[in-house]
């Protein structure tokens, strides 16, 4: 699937499930969805975010900058004795070795993600971030599920899984699906308003 889509279904969902909350916490939920919803994709250097961070978009250049990312994280815990920090530094070290739609589209990529995120929820409070971030990483991996590429859903085995229904990417079918979601966020967006 291709970046604008994620984002769609992160926003869509998101929506869906913070209908009716405060706008101070639905606002919080719907853009940390939007942004997780690309995370998965650090692990290809051409991904929407890598495409914002890397001054050089090849692979080489993303595996150096996220073990650089990963070995600074992981100094600076020493330093504070803060665990996201060590976290993130062997998050960001993982993402750094990963091959696309391996650790970052798997189950022990999102349980590293959501418990890195969880730390900070426990330390500061930031309820609606956390759900957000879930709510974009986990709907990114389903997404990817219907790909026929598949990811690597129980890494490190290296089996790509995928499901029966594939839909190819920046196909006809994900354009309409894409203009769908839109559809549908406006929709929300209208009724909470009126």
């Amino acid at each position: 699937m291709t970046g604008k889509t994620h984002i769609a279904i992160g926003i869509a969902a998101a929506l869906t499930i913070s209908y009716g909350q405060p706008l101070e916490n639905q606002s919080v939920i719907v853009l940390v969805s939007a942004i997780s919803s690309l995370i998965p994709d650090l692990d290809h250097p051409k991904g929407k975010i890598n495409q914002k961070i890397l001054l050089v978009k090849n692979n080489f250049y993303r595996v150096s900058f996220y073990v650089l990312v990963g070995i600074v994280f992981t100094y600076l815990y020493y330093l504070s004795k803060l665990k996201f920090l060590l976290f993130l530094g062997i998050g960001s070290f993982l993402v750094g070795i990963s091959s696309h739609r391996g650790f970052t589209h798997s189950i022990v990529g999102f349980l590293v993600s959501t418990t890195i995120v969880s730390l900070g929820k426990l330390d500061y409070g930031l309820d609606s971030i956390y759900s957000g971030f879930i709510i974009g990483y986990f709907l990114h991996i389903v997404a990817d599920l219907f790909t026929s590429k598949g990811v690597k859903l129980f890494y490190p085995l290296n089996n790509k899984i995928s499901f029966p229904i594939t839909i190819k990417t920046n196909s006809k079918f994900e354009k309409i699906l894409f203009r769908l979601l839109v559809i549908y966020c406006v929709w929300l967006l209208l009724i909470q308003v009126i």
